[in-house]
């Protein structure tokens, strides 16, 4: 998976949730686990592009909060990160309400 943020912007999510190099990599690998779960149900409309093309102008913020979401998680704190994902859903919702 390409990721659309800098080795240096990874090192500093990775030090502000505590991960270890091992949790890292686990959270980069459980987030492509779920792109591509999600990527297998696509709709009819985007059938004919592939997983590297649907991924690859994935939005630097989008991957900021799967990368907050399950950090947390591996980091212990599923609460927390139950918390951030149920913030996130509701920003969307309002924001596709009012735009």
């Amino acid at each position: 998976m390409k990721l659309p943020v800098d080795d240096a912007t990874l090192s500093a999510w990775t030090t502000l949730l505590g991960l270890t190099e091992e949790e890292t990599t686990d959270t980069v690998n459980k987030i492509e686990q779920t792109l591509r779960r999600g990527y297998v149900h696509r709709p009819l409309a985007i059938r004919h592009l592939s997983y590297e093309e649907l991924t690859a102008d994935m939005d630097v913020n989008e991957f900021a909060l799967l990368f907050l979401i399950t950090g947390m998680r591996c980091a212990g704190y599923p609460e927390a990160a139950q918390s951030v994902e149920e913030r996130g859903i509701a920003a969307q919702l309002q924001a596709d309400s009012t735009g």
